[in-house]
């Protein structure tokens, strides 16, 4: 039995009733379907969804609707994974914060009847955009956020621990892994060009460095969160590793060639989060890079296209 499959199980065996907004994105869809398998209690709601028997389809800004779900409800657990991307706020930065600000502050009212309800937030290692990346970063650091997204997230998760103490924030790094993402995946978008064309492109010298995660060790420290002292916790793998590196990973694994185009802007390298308070609070349930790649990409090998 797995570490997830340990804490699920208890989670069922203590009737743990969890909501979970965005059910139907990226991380909030694999999380659902992990509640489902193990039987759990739980609501999903997500605008995108159709109504059903554990779903709702719902706006979070519409404050009379969450706040029935809620309580009716009456969750032990909340995770808010119904947030906007980095994409959305690097394009569109106003109405990405007026949408999730609205939400945020709606789900913090609906929860102020239920202080013992814990509240799983999604911050992100963009808080810690403008910061050196030749530094490694704690949660204590402090913040000055360059990027639209990272000023948004940082606000967000002070928001929250300050109107509902009984939070945990996950500041996550970049998430690979199966399931239903909807805005752009690197990993993916890698494996699905090689198989595609047979050769993997990459922008300019491939320098810039990332802090992969698997999306099975994220979903294992959701469903820890419910034990963890309120809080900031970084959440990233236990790698630092730059684009060329992981492209070269992934072309090998495919047998691809690899194309530098050396005219093309590079993104922006994001410190490296140490995620020792985690590992501290709970243990270290993050898979080595290598391992999980390799067990990402043979699923991929074995989609149909």
């Amino acid at each position: 039995m797995t570490a997830i499959d340990e804490l699920l199980d208890d989670i069922r065996r203590t009737n743990t009733r969890i909501l979970v907004s965005g059910g139907f994105g990226y991380i909030g869809s694999e999380y659902v379907k992990q509640l489902d398998l193990y039987g759990i209690d739980y609501v999903s709601v997500d605008k995108k969804h159709r109504t059903g028997k554990r779903t709702v389809s719902l706006d979070l800004c519409d404050k009379d609707r969450i706040a029935e779900v809620i309580k009716t409800f009456k969750p032990d657990v909340f995770v808010h994974c119904g947030t906007n991307s980095a994409l959305g706020y690097c394009d569109h930065f106003v109405p990405s914060f007026r949408d999730d600000a609205m939400a945020i502050a709606n789900i913090l009212e609906s929860l102020s009847m239920l202080p013992d309800c814990r509240l799983v937030y999604f911050s992100s290692s963009y808080s810690y955009s403008g910061l050196s990346p030749k530094d490694w970063v704690s949660e204590s650091v402090a913040l000055r956020p360059s990027h639209n997204f990272g000023v948004s997230k940082s606000f967000f998760e002070q928001l929250a621990l300050r109107s509902h103490p009984n939070t945990v924030v996950f500041r996550l790094s970049s998430v690979f892994g199966p399931g239903n993402a909807l805005n752009p995946n690197a990993i993916f978008n890698m494996a699905r060009e090689c198989l595609e064309t047979g050769e993997l492109t990459v922008w300019g010298a491939g320098s810039r460095k990332v802090q992969y995660v698997y999306i099975r060790d994220v979903l294992t420290y959701i469903t820890e969160a419910r034990v963890l002292q309120p809080g900031i916790y970084n959440l990233g793998g236990n790698e630092y590793v730059s684009i060329a590196e992981i492209a070269s990973m992934i072309a090998d694994f495919f047998g691809a060639s690899l194309v530098f185009l050396k005219d093309k802007k590079e993104g922006e390298t994001l410190p490296f989060m140490d995620t020792a308070k985690l590992k501290r609070s709970s243990v270290d349930q993050i898979t080595p890079l290598k391992d999980s790649l390799n067990e990402y990409l043979e699923s991929l090998s074995k989609s149909p296209a």
